[in-house]
């Protein structure tokens, strides 16, 4: 595992986690939920057909996109270099996770003082709003494939 392989599969896979979250958002968008309508659909009404239609958008769009982004598979990888990679690749994509958690916490209606935790934990144990399990799902997804795809 060498840092330029490293180093090209964390810039493939934020580049793919991007794509997919802006076509989420633009696909929104054009449906007629512009970024501040879209968080009012979310937060306010907690419209799941809202938050599945982004969830799937940015699914479809994470595969579609880190499949081209890809390399390939890399052929029977010791079981070490393996280990390695499935270490990264979670690293890697929880920190893609927590960033867009964290530009999602600061767009939406948070109380004051809430962390992202707080915010995450009313909303979805307190409130049960399944439009902003979707959202959130749809931000997460994105990083998760990507960096998969990158390190198969």
């Amino acid at each position: 595992m060498s840092l330029d392989l490293m180093l090209s599969a964390v810039l493939w896979a934020a580049f793919a986690t991007i794509i997919a979250q802006l076509t989420g958002i633009a696909l929104m968008w054009w449906l007629g939920l512009p970024p501040k309508k879209l968080v009012h659909e979310i937060e306010d009404v907690q419209n799941p057909a809202v938050g599945a239609c982004f969830f799937i958008i940015s699914l479809t769009a994470s595969i579609f996109i880190g499949l081209l982004a890809s390399d390939g598979f890399s052929p029977d990888p010791t079981t070490g270099e393996s280990l390695l990679w499935i270490i990264f690749g979670l690293a890697v994509s929880t920190v893609f996770t927590w960033i867009v958690f964290t530009i999602a916490h600061n767009m939406m209606g948070r109380q004051p003082g809430e962390n992202v935790y707080r915010y995450i934990k009313r909303e979805l144990i307190a409130e049960q709003n399944v439009s902003l399990a979707f959202f959130l799902g749809g931000l997460s997804v994105a990083p998760f494939i990507a960096v998969a795809l990158q390190i198969i």
